[in-house]
């Protein structure tokens, strides 16, 4: 039997990139405040019908722009394999990096937006999460393991309350405003953070007291 074939004309890529486009433009200009999908219906040359087709809300399509802004730049979360004791290492060098991207102005006129979409529709908060969020938590949270099954952090390591500390960090460092300062600050945060979490160094053998056997008083 052939397959039943989906009702409708396919979607067109080449708008959604417009309206992308768009929206991406009028938040770096103007910030999330004044974005509305009409401002992005008339910056895409589209009507509004065609911007909730695609997407339900504002804060839909700021994730959406963020997660392309993001892929566009180097795929957040990805890791080199820490070979066995560097796991601290490699999260401090990729948490520099981290904050380097985010503090750049125009990824951080897109995670202020998304924030504010976030806190302005509690509903889409989850997704919002999922969208730009969940992917960079697993990861960093498989390192954090790797580092406790290896003995480099101590087993009682609460692992998601650190990748939580260390994801929220990085919206601080970009909420204080210094971007110039900001990959410097994540490295000994992050540093000071997982040394915290090193398990406590193997005791000496006690040194016998006295002299040695033998040697008077």
């Amino acid at each position: 039997m052939a397959p039943e074939r989906r009702r409708g004309r396919p979607r067109d890529t080449g708008t959604d990139e417009a309206i992308l486009d768009a929206a991406r433009d009028l938040l770096l200009r103007d910030g999330y405040a004044r974005l509305s999908m009409e401002r992005i219906a008339a910056e895409a040359g589209v009507g509004k019908p065609t911007v909730y087709r695609r997407w339900p809300s504002k804060a839909a399509l700021v994730a959406d722009v963020t997660r392309r802004a993001s892929l566009a730049v180097v795929p957040d979360g990805e890791f080199p394999s820490p070979a066995p004791g560097e796991v601290v290492r490699t999260l401090v060098a990729w948490f520099g990096a981290h904050a380097r991207t985010v503090t750049d102005p125009h990824n951080a006129a897109l995670v202020l937006a998304l924030t504010a979409a976030a806190a302005e529709s509690p509903q889409d908060a989850e997704s919002l999460y999922h969208a730009n969020t969940r992917h960079q938590h697993a990861v960093i949270a498989g390192l954090l393991r790797t580092g406790v099954e290896t003995g480099e952090l101590r087993p009682d390591t609460d692992v998601d309350a650190v990748v939580g500390a260390l994801i929220g960090s990085s919206l601080y460092l970009l909420l204080t405003g210094r971007p110039a300062e900001a990959p410097e600050r994540a490295e000994g945060l992050v540093r000071a953070l997982l040394d915290g979490l090193r398990p406590p160094p193997a005791s000496a053998p006690a040194a016998p007291r006295g002299g040695r056997s033998g040697s008077p008083g």
